[in-house]
């Protein structure tokens, strides 16, 4: 079966990026907005996940590197959109795979008429990559999203690495933060946050796993992240 093949038998009722669910409004008292999820939480239930009111988008790990592809990302994609979740795609960094192997293999997976939300690239590890080696990789990787999908990606890092690797260069980039804390993320150079994973022990029903918790920052709003395309 080819990839557009799977994708056709599997896209939800949400159809295009275009028909673009309503943006929830925002709930002051809620203890978290959002989850993301790679192949560790296998394939989830979204009719059950639907129900927790709390979660007003989810972000999907489909690749890594210039080979990898999650098994279990085109059912969590096209489940997620047909029960009005928000979806974004994200891929992982490798130091090891060229940038150009390694957004082919996103953008071939992460088909852009199924987003919701820009893009994320996912940087935790350097490798042998010196400093300047990984911004310069980051930012070609950028641009590439950019010329394919119209919008710069979201950064994800944990704060410590991302400080010690990536700050300032990036600060202006939407920003994904791991801070698994009750303390809020500190960017330095007054840099912002944009989406806070707080947890990676959360425990959602019609997921059999622990689940990453995150929250968005509190003067903004998932507006500022929808693919211009899905307006």
């Amino acid at each position: 079966m080819t990839m557009a093949l799977m994708y056709s038998c599997q896209d939800g009722k949400n159809g295009r990026n275009g028909n673009l669910p309503p943006i929830p409004p925002r709930n002051a008292e809620a203890k978290y907005d959002g989850i993301d999820i790679s192949s560790h939480q296998g394939y989830i239930d979204w009719a059950k996940v639907s129900s927790d009111k709390d979660i007003r988008f989810v972000y999907i790990k489909a690749s890594e590197g210039a080979t990898y592809r999650s098994p279990h990302y085109v059912h969590n994609l096209t489940q997620a959109r047909r029960y009005g979740l928000l979806v974004g795609s994200y891929h992982y960094l490798s130091p090891t795979s060229s940038v150009d192997e390694q957004f082919e293999n996103f953008s071939k997976y992460a088909l852009k008429r199924l987003q919701h939300l820009v893009p994320m690239l996912d940087v935790e590890v350097r490798g042998e990559w010196s400093r300047s080696q990984l911004i310069d990789s980051i930012d070609k990787f950028c641009q590439l999203i950019e010329n394919h999908y119209g919008v710069q990606p979201m950064i994800y890092s944990t704060m410590e690495f991302y400080n010690k690797n990536l700050a300032p260069h990036f600060n202006k980039h939407h920003l994904y933060i791991g801070r698994y804390s009750n303390t809020e993320p500190e960017i330095n150079w007054e840099g912002e946050y944009t989406i806070w994973q707080y947890s990676e022990t959360g425990i959602i029903p019609g997921i059999d796993a622990y689940v990453d918790l995150c929250r968005y920052r509190k003067d903004g709003w998932l507006d500022e992240i929808v693919l211009p395309s899905s307006n």
